[in-house]
């Protein structure tokens, strides 16, 4: 079972998680949606759609962080909550 980190509601379709994702491509974290697939850099920017990418459009590979991976990144403030699927 694998665990999933989220901060927020997403404010672009109001019914997806804004899961924490690791963008391995560019070494960098980001908020994706898991329902609108759109995402955002800044974690302080994610209540402003217009600060957000469609993450489909964009050309790099993900992964699914760790808390450690978060911890090391500086997000893990933002891991507010958690699920397991």
């Amino acid at each position: 079972m694998e665990k999933y980190y989220w901060y927020s509601q997403c404010v672009n379709c109001n019914q997806g998680r804004l899961i924490l994702t690791e963008d391995t491509t560019n070494k960098r974290m980001y908020l994706h949606c898991e329902e609108c697939e759109r995402g955002w850099l800044n974690p302080q920017e994610a209540h402003d759609n217009s600060k957000g990418f469609l993450a489909l459009e964009e050309d790099f590979e993900t992964d699914n962080p760790n808390i450690e991976t978060i911890t090391i990144y500086g997000w893990k403030s933002i891991a507010m909550h958690s699920f397991s699927e």
